[in-house]
């Protein structure tokens, strides 16, 4: 396994590392174990979940939450091209069936969000409730087109706060990836950028929560409006704050916001088990 430098871990996260056939899935974990739902957090494309650890330690606070990086990027060695969103859900059904969870709270930002709109289609039975953060998965902005709105993004980026996070820790996992995974973060970046899942999203069952920047400039907000318009039971929540990768600038306000989604629909469930 190629050497990765990584930061220290919250106090209220463990690392763990899961076989799953050719792949050694890493994994932290945090939070006590109790009768409510875990949350499983994916992480979004070129980096790993090492970028969200403020966030994750937030949620570990009140709630049971794992969250991998995925397979082939960051610690997570996988030697074959996963070609499409499916691949990378079978692998985290596989996670789920090995560490015998029957259920989980499904959050997914960015190319993460993709595959969580994939596993919540394929296994409805499996996601007990789903957040979209900026996700892929409804492709309205060509790679010609990215590339501009990414260079205004990121530099305006530079205004806001966790410069550390955007200049140091983020380019060292991305130039990792890059180096040593060169073959799956392009092919994640075509999957992000043309890849159509709108013909899932009915399929979706969970009660959804989309929670969009109103300056995203990489999925925007037209495409979440289109998403939340397809899925049954969703709900779209916009915030201010900056661009397609606000959460890891803003952790304390999405942890806030994912927590009360994520009560909510365990409280709905206390109700509606009480009343069956």
């Amino acid at each position: 396994m190629t050497s990765y430098p990584v930061s220290t871990l919250p106090a209220r996260l463990n690392p763990h590392y899961l076989d799953l056939q050719d792949c050694r899935l890493f994994y932290v974990q945090g939070g006590l174990k109790s009768d409510s739902t875990p949350i499983l957090f994916l992480h979004g494309w070129g980096i790993s979940v090492e970028p969200y650890y403020e966030t994750l330690n937030r949620l570990a606070q009140q709630h049971h939450v794992l969250a991998p990086d995925l397979p082939s990027f960051a610690r997570s060695s996988y030697p074959k091209l996963i070609p499409d969103y499916d691949g990378y859900a079978k692998f985290l059904l596989s996670f789920l069936d090995a560490l015998d969870l029957p259920q989980v709270h499904l959050v997914g930002h960015s190319f993460g969000g993709g595959i969580a709109i994939t596993l919540s289609a394929l296994v409805p039975d499996r996601v007990k409730s789903l957040t979209l953060l900026d996700s892929t998965g409804n492709p309205s902005v060509s790679l010609l087109e990215t590339i501009p709105r990414r260079a205004v993004e990121m530099t305006a980026q530079l205004f806001l706060p966790k410069l550390e996070l955007k200049l140091v820790e983020i380019p060292r996992v991305f130039s990792h990836n890059l180096l040593f995974n060169f073959g799956n973060v392009i092919q994640a970046l075509l999957l992000s950028l043309k890849s159509d899942l709108t013909p899932r999203l009915t399929r979706i069952e969970a009660p959804c929560l989309l929670l969009w920047s109103k300056e995203d400039l990489t999925t925007p907000l037209s495409a979440a409006q289109e998403m939340a318009g397809k899925i049954p039971r969703a709900r779209l929540v916009t915030v201010k704050e900056g661009w397609h990768e606000w959460g890891l600038w803003y952790p304390e306000k999405l942890s806030v916001l994912l927590l009360d989604f994520i009560h909510q629909v365990e409280q709905s469930d206390a109700i509606a088990s009480r009343h069956f």
